[in-house]
Order: C-alpha cells, then structure tokens, then sequence
C-alpha cells in the first residue's frame, strides 16, 4: 500500500470516529411504520416515560419544543417538579423574556370564588414567554391551588409548541415520573388504553382548550377580580404577574390556527376525506358562552346584568348568522330558572354563574379549521351552509347531520377539490335513494341545489321570526330546555372536570330534542324545515 492511500484511509478512519456517536450518545430506534432513526441521549432518559403509543425509550431526546430543548435535553439533570422546571428554564431559557418576572404569566381560573366572593380553590394556566417566541411555546396547568396556602402543587401539565412541526407536545409529571402523551397528530388517534394519549380525552382536536373562550371569559379574570388570585400570584415567584382570559383568548385562538393548519396538511396528506370534514358534520370540541356581558347575583333577582337576549350562537351555528339574539325579559328567565330548580354545585345558594344563562356552543377551534378547509379550496362557502343546514337547530351534538359524514367519497389528497367533494357526495347519497324527509334527503336537495344561500338565510331568518313571535316565556321555556340538554351532553365529555362550571336543573329532557325548524317548539325527531 502507498503512502499516499494509507494516508487516506486514516483521515478516511478519523472522519467516521470523529462524526459517529459513541452507543452512550445516540441510539437507534424505530416507530410503529418501521421508520428509523438515531435519538441522542439526554438526562431524562429512563424517567420520561413515552405514553403517545409508539413506546420509545428515548422520549426526550427528539423532541423539538422549546421546552425540551431547554429543559429534557440540555445538562445532567432532569426536573420532575413545577419548581424545578421552572428553575432549569431560567438558567437555560434566559434571552429576550418578554414582560416582567422572566416573562412569566399566570391566570388563575375558579369556578367558586368568584360566584361566592371569597378564596377558594383554583388552576391556572402559567406561560414563559422568552427566546421571542409566541406566548402558547410553553404552557403550564395547574391544578389543586388552594386559596389557604402559598405552597403550589409539584403534578403540572405541560404543553409546548414545536415550530418547526406545527405542533404541541403534551407533557405531564406527577412530582416523580415524567410523561410523554403524544404531540397533536398522535392526539387525533384518541385515547387508548393503560393512560396512552390520555390527553386525547379533553384536548379532542389536538391543539389547545379554553372552555370558556368568549367574553366575558367565565370562571377566568376579564370584567371582574378573582377573590384570593393575586395573593397566591404574589406569593409565588413561579408564577410571574397575573394576566387574564382577555389575554388568554388571542394566545388559545392564534395557537389553534397554527395548528390546525397542520392538521389539515396532514389529515388530507392521510387521504381520507372523512377525518378531513369531520369538524363540519360533527362536534369535535365545544366552548362555553352566556347570555351577560357582566356580573349579576348568583342566587338569582334582580340587579347587575340582567339577561335580556339570548344570542343567536345558541340556536344555531354562527357560519350561518353572526351577531344577533331573541329579546326576553328577565323575570321570566329569572322565574323559570327557579321553577326548573336550576343550581350551581359547590356553590351555596347559586341558582346562576356570575355571568346568566351558560350555554354551550359550537367550538372556536372546529369553526376555524372549518374554514381553513374552506380556504384551501376543498370545500366551498355554500357546501359548508348545505352540510349546516341540515338540522340546524342543533349547532351541538347533532347525530342526524354527523352521520351524514359516511357519505363522503373516497378521494385522493390531489382530487379532494370543491366540486369532487360536492358531486361525491351527491353520488353516494343518491345511491342510497334516502327516504323523502330524511336528514340524507335533506343534503341531497341542498348539495344539488344551485344558488340556494338566499334561500338557507330565508329558511333561518323565519326560524328567528318564529321564536321571537310566541313571547319572552313560552320561547325561553323551550330554549331553556335545549339549553339543560346539551349541559347535560356537555357533562359527559371528560373536559368538563369540575361539577360547578355550569348550572344544573330537574329538567327531564329527551335525549333527541331540539327545536322545530319552523315552529320554534321542542320536537323529538328530526323535521326538515
């Protein structure tokens, strides 16, 4: 051998040792597709546990969030406490903190001390905003905050917003063990067993929630002080300055646009169009709203903001009509609140929340991903009114239009285009030949309809033009009714943790209630209007 390709082979040797890891390093591992990779080491190898379904070992260590960067992967040690995070974020996570306080705010959300006016019990959400990113790149939740103590829990939940992804990471430690549930995209799978993707169960869209979304931000700070919440913010360095839902609601609705432009990417890139519609046939997720725009007594009577309207987000779905609401006059409202023996549990004496007449309402979330499927031109403005059309009545929880969604036809990413959706549809519905009056043979004859907006605004605006003619009593009866329903159906999803968020009646309600299309009454089946 030459001197010349000896000399080669050792630089040739030198590169390989010097680029290569040592075992300790990086190690292979690979996901459920077969797909593999080389994950580097980090301090929290052995303590994260990967609860997202693909059971790696190292969790940490590809992770791309800021948190993980700064915190999971970065020195020798790994936190497992609220207390200890944070103090690794402030050595490791420093430059160009927004604010005050290391760029640290808090929001202290209960939903008793206000409605009782005194120090309760609380959670909060707490964010750090440093290294100029958004305010939703790091967000702590928690949970168990009494109002008697400085002392916060050591358990927190973690989310954190990986850039270059375009998704969340959910995180949580119970003070010993650190847990992986999954980013966004895992969260769409659901929950499954034995804690994998717990956090499936609330976080049902995969971005962020914040139940109560609309002003004036119920159970958060907004139009009114939380008794005790600046006590506990002052006495805990963790947890910065308070801010407010005001705040909050830009950080939860700029978030979910991000991702959600994520999730249309990679549900169409999946070629299923099923899952890429299903936030417009079916509820997804659901927020909180009210009747008030500011406080009024809770054990009900007069004073403070009497509920004079109910909004037009309640009766149907605000893609079809904005900005609007049925005059009533309060003390009926007031009297049959008290008939139905409405209540607030865990308050004393509450017959109402601090704002009146709690509803729930189609979510920020599935409305604004409904829209970025709009923009990217696989449906238009008229199938979306067609799809909300049918049993609109029902914005929330409505099985007669969600099980419309399995006529939709099988397509391609690149084929998924307004008018192949449109005459998909049509095909497989008239393949069924639904039977006259059906949910199905309602979106027939809206999908085949050419120009029909007028006529959808027609058929709403005589729907709002018979619930203001039968008079503030018999109108709010029936809508009080819809209204104790979908609290009911709302109870059962596991986001809605806490028994007092919203009030509770004797009202006996038929699980397939809804109000008449034309007539304003509760009916039981599904009417065509």
């Amino acid at each position: 051998m030459s001197q010349k390709n000896w000399f080669l082979l050792l630089a040739a040797g030198l590169a390989v040792s010097a680029c290569a890891p040592s075992e300790e390093e990086e190690e292979l591992e690979c996901d459920e597709t077969g797909k593999c990779d080389s994950v580097p080491a980090s301090p929290c190898d052995g303590i994260m546990k990967d609860k997202s379904g693909t059971n790696f070992k190292r969790v940490a260590g590809r992770r791309n969030d800021p948190l993980a960067k700064a915190v999971f992967r970065e020195g020798t040690t790994c936190p497992k406490t609220f207390k200890d995070i944070m103090a690794k974020l402030r050595k490791n996570d420093k430059e160009n903190c927004a604010g005050e306080l290391d760029g640290i705010e808090t929001r202290l959300i209960s939903e008793t001390a206000q409605a009782s006016g005194k120090a309760t019990s609380y959670r909060s959400v707490t964010t750090r905003t440093c290294g100029n990113r958004d305010t939703d790149g790091i967000i702590f939740s928690l949970f168990g905050i009494e109002g008697s103590t400085t002392t916060l829990p050591k358990a927190v939940e973690i989310i954190a917003f990986d850039e270059t992804a375009g998704i969340y990471n959910f995180y949580e430690t119970d003070g010993t063990t650190l847990n992986f549930f999954g980013n966004s995209k895992d969260l769409l799978k659901g929950p499954g067993a034995n804690d994998v993707r717990r956090c499936a169960n609330c976080h049902t869209g995969g971005g962020l929630i914040m139940k109560e979304l609309d002003a004036p931000w119920l159970h958060w700070e907004g139009h009114m002080d939380t008794p005790g919440a600046q006590k506990i913010v002052d006495a805990n360095k963790d947890l910065g300055t308070k801010a407010d839902g005001i705040e909050f609601e830009g950080v939860v609705k700029g978030g979910n646009t991000k991702w959600n432009a994520t999730r249309l990417a990679h549900l169409k890139a999946a070629g299923k169009l099923q899952d890429v519609l299903k936030p417009l046939f079916c509820t997804v997720e659901v927020n909180l709203d009210n009747g008030a725009d500011f406080e009024s007594p809770v054990k009900g009577g007069r004073g403070g903001d009497e509920l004079s309207a109910i909004p037009f987000d309640e009766l149907f779905d605000p893609q079809l009509k904005t900005f609007g609401s049925i005059s009533v006059t309060f003390a009926d409202y007031d009297a049959l609140i008290k008939a139905n023996g409405q209540n607030v549990k865990g308050v004393t004496g509450a017959i109402d929340t601090v704002f009146d007449h709690v509803f729930i309402e189609r979510s920020h979330a599935d409305n604004n991903y409904v829209e970025q499927v709009r923009d990217a031109k696989i449906i238009d403005d008229a199938f979306i009114k067609d799809v909300l059309m049918v049993d609109f009545t029902r914005p929330v929880f409505s099985d007669d239009r969600c099980g419309l969604l399995s006529f939709a036809p099988d397509l391609t990413a690149t084929n998924m285009t307004a008018k192949k959706v449109r005459d998909g549809f049509i095909a497989n519905l008239e393949a069924e030949t639904p039977v006259a009056g059906s949910p199905a043979a309602q979106l027939l004859a809206h999908l085949k309809a050419s120009n029909d907006t007028a006529a959808h605004d027609a058929t709403v605006d005589a729907f709002v033009a018979a619930c203001t003619a039968l008079g503030s009593k018999p109108f709010l009866q029936n809508s009080l009714a819809i209204t104790s329903l979908n609290r009911e159906k709302a109870r059962q999803m596991p986001v809605f943790e806490f028994e007092s968020t919203m009030p509770t009646d004797n009202q006996s309600v038929d699980a397939n209630a809804r109000l008449h299309p034309k007539t304003c009454q509760v009916v039981t089946q599904f009417v065509a209007p």
